[in-house]
């Protein structure tokens, strides 16, 4: 298949300074992404210089249209013309006119990389300072009011840059009910505790998977985003390509023994490797495999049960593929989809076949994109292509995981700050060319002088004096020691 593996677009350095500064100067005064509460369940636990109103989950929706809006006017400003239609092609993949049709989204890379941020704009950043589970960590030696405000302020701009990623892709943070940091922006930088451990927060080895695989279809990430913090060693990330998973190599192919070897002993008598992966597409579609947030039949408390595993989502036509390496089938006859998925994957992982296992490793200021396990589009009679595979499910979907992150000096020096989007329930993207009179309605309403309003992003943030007051009061950011 005709698909760019990783695509790399370098912003201007002068654009990568235009956009840290805005986000910078946001956060200064105060804004965040979401409400919060101290007095409840979490209180206390996330950066104080900030609006502190409602509860983690209530997502300020005008403030992600804000921030989108703003950086893709720094984009056209400085001509980032190959960034913009990045960000279109995702648009048009997800919009209620594509419905994830074949061959519409061959313009998304399975990996895109862009250098969105200076290098050198969390230098001075201890990445321990972004760990703490639901909150961020204001360093003790920080005594002045302005030293505590710059030093708080970068410690938000990975969460206002998801946003704003978020609002440019009209799409919506993904939140849970309890959790700030831990859903919309959580850093992969494990606390010592955890360098050994194979979870989230670990250091061990994560199988290929897909996030949210444990989730509602209405609540299951659609794109992922990793914003790189600190990476010294260069360790990357790995990705396979979900439609390699189910692709059949021609009869010719150098690499078919090898691939009919992987699950030769799962085929029925009579039927032929092709016809066996045919059937297990098919069968993927069915509502008969089970995810769950840790173990089944473990103490996991979320989870999907009798689900597909390729999942038509019906709001915008194309399939999710759910992935984690301990989900099952209450069907006996479907075992043999849950064991051909899972030495596929290992397959494909043990980079035996060329060019399907992707690793990518980021600078500091550079990002990633990837779709999460979605977008895809099922074809039941694919023809062998130029590249002699056929391909019965088709798209630039990935899955991710990653090997052990080596500890050095008692630290890990890895950090990444993940966010992912899902499908937004109503419009939030609003382009300076497309949209904006809809984006100053929506202003007029939110603002107390309507007639005042304007469709200017240096005045969709007026410094209310927010921190000012909060560091009058003594307040030094989320209280939490080192």
């Amino acid at each position: 298949m005709s698909r760019e593996q990783i695509g790399i677009i370098e912003l201007k350095p002068e654009t990568q300074r235009a956009i840290a500064d805005y986000l910078i100067d946001v956060a200064r005064k105060g804004y965040d992404v979401q409400h919060f509460d101290p007095q409840l369940k979490y209180g206390g636990t996330k950066l104080s210089l900030s609006q502190q109103e409602g509860y983690y989950p209530n997502c300020h929706l005008i403030v992600l249209k804000k921030l989108g809006y703003a950086v893709t006017e720094i984009l056209q400003e400085n001509q980032e013309q190959e960034a913009l239609a990045c960000f279109q092609a995702y648009r048009e993949l997800f919009s209620a006119a594509s419905k994830c049709q074949d061959g519409n989204d061959s313009s998304i890379p399975y990996i895109q990389k862009i250098h969105f941020l200076p290098e050198d704009l969390f230098a001075d950043i201890d990445p321990a300072d972004l760990i703490s589970p639901n909150g961020f960590r204001i360093p003790e030696h920080l005594n002045t009011w302005e030293e505590i405000q710059d030093y708080s302020a970068q410690l938000l701009v990975p969460k206002l840059l998801l946003a704003a990623l978020c609002g440019i892709h009209n799409q919506f943070p993904w939140m849970d009910t309890d959790m700030d940091l831990n859903s919309t922006m959580h850093t992969m930088r494990p606390d010592p505790d955890k360098y050994h451990v194979n979870a989230g927060y670990g250091g061990g080895y994560i199988k290929q998977h897909t996030d949210g695989y444990w989730n509602e279809r209405s609540n299951v990430p659609l794109i992922i985003v990793f914003l790189s913090i600190s990476n010294p060693n260069r360790e990357p990330t790995g990705f396979i390509p979900v439609d390699a998973i189910f692709r059949i190599p021609s009869p010719n192919s150098q690499v078919y023994d090898d691939w009919r070897a992987v699950f030769d002993d799962l085929i029925p008598a009579g039927q032929s490797p092709e016809q066996f992966v045919q059937w297990v597409v098919d069968q993927a579609t069915q509502p008969q495999f089970s995810f769950v947030m840790g173990v089944l039949g473990g103490d996991a408390k979320r989870g999907v049960y009798e689900t597909p595993l390729l999942e038509k989502d019906p709001n915008y036509g194309g399939y999710l593929f759910r992935a984690k390496s301990t989900f099952q089938s209450s069907n006996p006859d479907a075992a043999p989809v849950v064991e051909f998925t899972n030495r596929m994957i290992e397959f494909l992982g043990s980079q035996k076949v060329p060019d399907t296992y992707l690793e990518v490793s980021l600078s500091p200021g550079e990002i990633y994109l990837a779709l999460n396990g979605a977008g895809l589009s099922i074809d039941g009679n694919p023809d062998y292509e130029a590249d002699g595979y056929a391909y019965p499910v088709k798209g630039a979907a990935t899955i991710h995981g990653r090997g052990k992150l080596a500890a050095s000096d008692g630290k890990i020096d890895r950090t990444l700050a993940r966010g992912n989007s899902l499908k937004g329930q109503e419009r939030t993207f609003y382009a300076p060319d497309d949209g904006a009179d809809l984006l100053l309605e929506e202003l007029k309403k939110c603002s107390s002088e309507p007639k005042l309003a304007l469709l200017d992003r240096n005045s969709f943030f007026p410094d209310k004096g927010i921190v000012s007051k909060l560091l009058q009061e003594g307040i030094r950011g989320n209280q939490l020691k080192r």
